[in-house]
This record gives structure tokens, C-alpha cells and sequence, in this order.
């Protein structure tokens, strides 16, 4: 049992009794244990509705005897305690009577009735009154009962149902980064098989890359946040994985404004597919391109900007899809509502521009 239901009943059987008390009344031992009748059969009223009854018409969806069961244990403790009252009022209201009559034979007057009978009070309306009462206080406790567990019941819904909506999230996260790391495998190998046919010690070399940010992608995927010190060390990573094949005419810049011992925590291969969209599409084979990466960290937000030349790919060269902004912006809807801006398009330059600001929490 609740140990604040405990008291709680314990405080009512043992103190109701007590402020109920008459002025000028003795209370024998007797009497109090008698008195502790009603609120003893309220505590076993609601226990029996609170632990049995309630808890077996919420599991059934209502469709339980609740109502003809309640109505039965009203009767029967109010049969029960009708008898109480009756030997209450036997034993100390019928000692109270003679102690008066006493006193009024020794005054003189007001003893007898017209048939020369002593006076006596009816026992029968005390009896109804104190019926009529005690099923009202069992009826409360039976109230009190379901509003309690009702309540209960409607609180652990409410945090089933989050409970379940933060497990549906977190699912579909893992979901997401699984999805990403293929298409990632799925790009470089790509870059790796064109490398081949370039140079042979250049793609050992690219081969030796993919190691290291396969390692990245194993091991710090798994974790739902990472230091945006290392993210910033895998981007440096791929854009030196990128090099080896790319000629003379791309020029690429690199701005890395990250901290060393940066402790922010992002979301892991976030800004990777941004990297890569720029790689796709920012490179010619003829034409001088250019491929501008830039990630910054203050004190209220991280800043992916990313600038590029705009070589659109054909019909018959859609690697990808674009499944990997989707991704991002899937993972920034889940990870980061409200909390973030991207903006994404061609420059009057041409130059395709994308920047990603995500802001800190303040918690």
C-alpha cells in the first residue's frame, strides 16, 4: 500500500472519532473503539474500491460490476453499522436517560407521562439519521476512491504516451544515421573507383582515408551527440580524401574555426551530406570551380557555410537522388525544431550557396 494512503487512513480511523465529541461528554475507551466503527468501514470501502474494484473496471474499459457491487457493500455496512448504533444507543443513551430521571425524581416533577410511565426517547430516528449518514461518508470514500484512481490512471496514459513518442523519435534518429553512413560508403566508393583509373599510389592513398572515416562512421555514429571537434576533424578528413582526385583547375578553401578542446556536442554526420552535395556539384572538368567550406563555432550557435560552383548533374548522372539533404533535413526537424536556419540556393554569381546556423539550447 502507498505509504501516504497509509497515513492517511490511519489519521482518519484514529482521529474522526475525536471531533465529534460533545462538549461535557466522557469518552470511555469503549466508546471511542465504537466510534471507530464508521471510519474503519470507510478506509475498508475505499482499499476494496481503490486496489480491486476500480483498477478491474479500468482494465475492462468500464465494463465491469462496479455500480452492483458498490451498491451491495453500501448495504451491507450500512445493515452492519445500524446494528452498532443500535447497541450505541442501548447502552450509553439509556444510561444518560436514567441518570436524568433520577435527577428529576429527586427535584419532583417531569418524570412521568400521562400514563404515569417514565419518560423514554425514541431510538429509532437516531438509528435512521445515523444510517442515512454513515452511507453518505461510505459513498464519499467510494468517490474519493475513484477520483483518486481515475487520476492516476489518466497520468500513467499521459506518460505512456510520451514515453512512447520519445522512443519513436529516438528510432527513427538511429534510423536516420544508419540510412546516412551507406549513402556516405556508397559516394566515396565512388570517388575511390574514378581515382583508380587515375593513379594507382593516389587511390592507396584514398584508400588509407576511407579507413579513418569509416572508423568515424562506426564508432561515433552510434552515439546520439559527438564534439563538433571531431565532426570538424571528419570534414577535414574527406576534403583531403577528395583532393586526390580532383585537377588542378578546383580550388578549394577550407575555414575550420573550431576550438581544439571543443566540448559542443552536435549530432553526428550532420553536416557531411552538405560536404558532399558541394563536392558533387561543384566540380568541372573543364571550367575553373570552386569549393569554399567554412565552420564556425561562437558562443550562441555553429555555422556551416558552404559556397560552390553550380555544375548541376544530368538525367543519366543522379547518384544519390538527394537523399542526403533529405536526410539532413529530416535529422534537423527531429534533433533541432525550431532551433535552426538553412538557407540553400544560386547566388546572382551563380555560385550555389548553402548555410546551415544551428542555435544553442539555453539549457
Amino acid at each position: 500500500m502507498n505509504k501516504k494512503i497509509l497515513i492517511g487512513c490511519l489519521a482518519l480511523v484514529l482521529l474522526l472519532p475525536l471531533m465529534f465529541i460533545r462538549p461535557r461528554e466522557e469518552m470511555s475507551v469503549e466508546m471511542y473503539l465504537m466510534r471507530c466503527a464508521v471510519p474503519l468501514m470507510m478506509v475498508i470501502v475505499f482499499c476494496i474500491n481503490y486496489y480491486k474494484l476500480i483498477p478491474r473496471a479500468i482494465r475492462k474499459n468500464g465494463k465491469s460490476n462496479l455500480l452492483p457491487s458498490n451498491i451491495v457493500i453500501v448495504l451491507l455496512c450500512c445493515t452492519l453499522l445500524c446494528g452498532l448504533h443500535r447497541v450505541e444507543f442501548s447502552r450509553y443513551h439509556k444510561v444518560k436517560e436514567q441518570t436524568e430521571l433520577t435527577e428529576k425524581r429527586q427535584e419532583g416533577y417531569g418524570w412521568k407521562n400521562k400514563d404515569g410511565r417514565p419518560k423514554n426517547r425514541d431510538g429509532r430516528s437516531f438509528q435512521i439519521s445515523a444510517t442515512i449518514f454513515d452511507a453518505l461518508n461510505i459513498i464519499f470514500a467510494i468517490f474519493v476512491a475513484y477520483a483518486m484512481r481515475s487520476s492516476e490512471h489518466i497520468n500513467n496514459l499521459e506518460r505512456q504516451q510520451k514515453e512512447a513518442e520519445v522512443a519513436r523519435q529516438k528510432a527513427e534518429l538511429k534510423g536516420l544515421r544508419n540510412q546516412i553512413s551507406p549513402h556516405f560508403l556508397l559516394n566515396t566508393l565512388n570517388n575511390i573507383y574514378a581515382l583508380a583509373a587515375i593513379s594507382t599510389e593516389r587511390t592507396q592513398s584514398a584508400v588509407l582515408q576511407l579507413s579513418k572515416l569509416l572508423r568515424h562512421t562506426l564508432y561515433d555514429n552510434q552515439s546520439e551527440m559527438v564534439t563538433l571537434r571531431s565532426e570538424a576533424d571528419f570534414i577535414v578528413s574527406y576534403i583531403d580524401l577528395m583532393k586526390l582526385r580532383l585537377a588542378s583547375n578546383i580550388k578549394i578553401e577550407t575555414h575550420i574555426d573550431v576550438a581544439e578542446g571543443s566540448q559542443t556536442m552536435v549530432a553526428p554526420l550532420l553536416f557531411i551530406s552538405l560536404v558532399e552535395n558541394a563536392f558533387k556539384h561543384g566540380v568541372s572538368g573543364s571550367e575553373p570551380c570552386l569549393i569554399s567550406i567554412s565552420l564556425h563555432e561562437d558562443t550562441g550557435s555553429i555555422t556551416c557555410d558552404i559556397l560552390n560552383s553550380n555544375n548541376p548533374k544530368t538525367s543519366s548522372d543522379r547518384s544519390g537522388h538527394g537523399i542526403g539533404l533529405q536526410l539532413v533535413r529530416q535529422r534537423l526537424e527531429a534533433i533541432y525544431p525550431g532551433r535552426y536556419e538553412w538557407t540553400k540556393g544560386v547566388e546572382k554569381d551563380g555560385l550555389y550557396h548553402s548555410k546551415l546556423t544551428i542555435l544553442r539550447s539555453n539549457t
